[in-house]
């Protein structure tokens, strides 16, 4: 049985006129000590489906529908009693700001031991010296000085490792990850995504990330979503993808990293934009951008489809994999 299984996950937010699907039918496991990329355009839906594993949706959105099961409990169905016992504890968040997940009138070393003190029966001497452990393990230096120190007296880097430190606390069995280096600058970014892996490897920590960022990917997920307009497009293997993308989304995504592009020629950019909530198009999603589309697209949401081992919603690799089996059986 997976750690975490998320089963027609449906999000959606109550507005005047209707409602607005956010998330729309997602379903995906994460296994013990995996790590998993959610990737995806601003829009897509990324945040959304991390943020209602944790029912941590504001309203007007709430879950519609679905599952998500953790260790075979329904998390969708708990009281916000229940999940505060699971949350911080048992799954653990790193948000994009650290400036907006830390108390800023709060020392570090204060956050660290509320922290400890709400899941855990322990003094407050005890509380501090794990926080003390953990701030060394995420290599932040000087750390018995950190612990009295505020937030806006360490560096963008700094507080990052801060989240870090407060995520690995309690020995959670799943960490997600929602753009963690965003506001950091490159090289940064690199020190960071590399502590925050060689951490979950030691711990055996599940891992989701949640990134734009193929490149990063590419090197730390061994599987990855990739989601459009509220649903997963494709899924598999990251190797796999990054190096056989079969949806034309993926494809442009890929095409259009730096790296992928020749010198002094102008970057690869899919057309188009992502659709808003109240505007999603008829059939598949990606239709008025793909340059594949045809009036069955326009018309019919593609159903998945197996290619190697990854699943992926597309007509029109649908066709193709279907055309395939036609010659094999053709073939005496």
């Amino acid at each position: 049985m997976a750690l975490l299984e998320v089963k027609n996950l449906d999000v959606r937010f109550a507005v005047r006129g209707g409602d607005l699907k956010a998330i729309r039918g997602i379903s995906f496991s994460l296994d013990k000590g995996e790590r998993l990329g959610l990737v995806g355009e601003s829009g897509a839906g990324k945040s959304v489906a991390a943020f209602s594993i944790l029912n941590l949706i504001a309203r007007p959105g709430y879950i519609a529908g679905g599952e998500i099961l953790f260790e075979g409990r329904n998390l969708a169905a708990m009281s916000e009693r229940e999940l505060r016992k699971i949350r911080g504890d048992r799954i653990a968040m790193i948000f994009q700001d650290p400036m907006m997940t830390l108390n800023p009138v709060l020392t570090v070393g204060t956050q660290m031991v509320e922290a400890l003190k709400a899941h855990r029966r322990i003094s407050t001497a005890n509380a501090r010296k794990i926080a003390l452990e953990r701030l060394k393990q995420v290599q932040i230096p000087s750390p018995e000085k950190r612990l009295d120190q505020y937030p806006h007296e360490l560096s963008g880097g700094m507080r990052q490792r801060v989240i870090i430190a407060i995520a690995l606390l309690l020995d959670p069995e799943i960490i997600i990850a929602d753009e963690p280096t965003t506001a950091l600058d490159v090289t940064i970014q690199a020190e960071i995504m590399a502590l925050l892996l060689e951490l979950c490897e030691q711990h055996n920590v599940a891992l989701m990330l949640i990134t734009h960022d193929l490149g990063v990917v590419s090197q730390v997920s061994q599987r990855m979503l990739v989601m459009y307009a509220g649903r997963v497009i494709e899924q598999g293997p990251t190797k796999e993808i990054i190096n056989d993308a079969q949806h034309p989304y993926t494809q442009g995504l890929i095409n259009a990293l730096p790296q992928m592009g020749e010198p002094g020629r102008r970057l690869f950019q899919i057309p188009g934009s992502m659709p808003s909530l109240n505007r999603i198009p008829t059939g598949c999603p990606f239709n008025p951008r793909c340059q594949f589309a045809n009036d069955h697209c326009r018309e019919v949401m593609p159903e998945y489809v197996r290619s190697g081992n990854v699943d992926v919603a597309c007509h029109e690799v649908a066709a193709l994999i279907e055309k395939e089996k036609q010659l094999q059986e053709e073939q005496p």
